[in-house]
């Protein structure tokens, strides 16, 4: 179905002014281009809509039920536009972030903090699930933005803003771990080691450096996140492999030994989001984090 919508706010008028002449003077243009839209929606609708009558027109039943509809659906169209006016002037809007939480402590709060003091309308909704399930929403648009360590692979082109390089360390809680003696890599081999999970790239830098020292390590525990492999450590239950800030930011910091090697792997932390699919409100978040 073809539609004018310009006919309809024709008639939006008719019906409430009850006026031809009325109906001219607000829309600023000429009875005869009033009467003649009339009468070719009456047209293409197949019946009549006004009777004249001394006082003006006078609606027929069919364009009291055709109103019904139509200012309805003009009101969502304003409704629309407005909320979009809205969106460009950030007086609404909702950012959707996905980052493992223990990046999102280290990179977000202080973007987050500096940007809704400025937008304080904008909301935030941070997700924090495996990458593979992160990059899925994405895709999928339940996400505008991931922050994580690089490589994040995806089928869509993505976009890279570099955050921050980060160190790693070997680290073990010395309270309940002890007698722990590591001068080199080949000497982790005498304890339980908590790695994360094969073909992570954390974990993919971690093999190729070992290698490259003749060393293989054989986790007693793949850990899928940091949060379980923090939880393990705390409890001593073996060497864990981790961005040195993660452990820095514990609440008990000083109970755990950090473990570091010349030339360890380091980190890139970056924010990532496919351009075609980002929401205003997220383009603001974005260029935000880039001017600081």
């Amino acid at each position: 179905m073809n539609m004018d919508y310009n006919l309809y706010k024709i008639f939006l008028y008719l019906y409430e002014e009850r006026s031809i002449s009325k109906t001219a003077s607000k829309l600023y243009v000429s009875q005869p281009a009033i009467s003649y839209s009339l009468k070719e929606l009456e047209n293409s609708l197949g019946y009549t809509l006004f009777h004249r009558n001394s006082k003006g027109i006078e609606p027929t039943l069919e364009a009291t039920e055709l109103y019904n509809y139509i200012s309805t659906a003009f009101d969502i169209l304003n409704d629309a536009e407005e909320h979009v006016k809205n969106l460009n002037n950030l007086n609404v809007g909702n950012v959707r972030i996905g980052v493992p939480s223990h990046l999102g402590v280290l990179t977000l709060t202080k973007y987050i903090d500096l940007f809704r003091k400025e937008y304080p309308n904008v909301t935030f909704e941070i997700i924090s699930k495996s990458m593979p399930e992160m990059v899925e929403m994405l895709e999928t648009r339940k996400l505008d933005m991931i922050i994580g360590i690089l490589p994040i692979i995806s089928e869509k082109k993505l976009t890279k803003v570099n955050l921050i390089e980060v160190y790693n360390c070997f680290a073990y809680n010395k309270k309940v771990l002890k007698d722990v003696h590591i001068k080199k890599e080949l000497d982790l081999l005498k304890y339980p080691l908590i790695l994360p999970s094969s073909k992570t790239p954390i974990r993919t830098k971690l093999d190729d450096y070992m290698d490259s020292r003749n060393v293989r390590l054989n986790p007693s525990i793949e850990a899928s996140t940091t949060e379980v492999a923090l939880e393990m450590v705390r409890k001593g239950m073996g060497i864990g492999y981790f961005i040195i800030d993660s452990i820095n930011i514990q609440p008990n910091k000083e109970d755990y030994e950090i473990i570091v090697f010349d030339d360890l792997p380091t980190a890139d932390i970056s924010l990532v989001y496919i351009d075609e699919y980002t929401s205003i409100a997220a383009k603001k978040f974005i260029n935000s984090i880039k001017n600081k």
